[in-house]
């Protein structure tokens, strides 16, 4: 076998073989894309249980109330029984007070 059929015959095992993987890693790469976005601790978005002036979860987009009216905020809406208790966001891991605040706080 002559020198350049070999570098020809790897060049194309090469090529077969990154399309491969490429194509396995396809149906993966769409499910990642529907999947939720991750969320970050608490630590990362500095939240504290106490609100910044004006600025409280419970009036954040991303809050989730205990009833589960997601991104409506507290105020986004009619104030419904337990919107004062403890829920959930959609963007910061673990429960959060509606009187809390972090760094990713976006007006509803």
């Amino acid at each position: 076998m002559s020198t350049s059929s070999r570098l020809s015959r790897r060049a194309w095992l090469k090529t077969v073989i990154v399309t491969a993987s490429g194509a396995a890693a396809l149906p993966l790469l769409g499910r990642a894309a529907q999947a939720a976005p991750a969320k970050v601790s608490k630590a990362i978005a500095h939240y504290q249980d106490h609100p910044n002036g004006r600025k409280m979860c419970g009036m954040c987009r991303y809050f989730i109330p205990a009833g589960d009216t997601r991104g409506h905020g507290m105020m986004g809406g009619a104030m419904g029984p337990g919107m004062m208790r403890e829920g959930h966001c959609q963007v910061v891991l673990g429960p959060v007070s509606p009187r809390g605040y972090c760094l990713l706080y976006q007006r509803a």
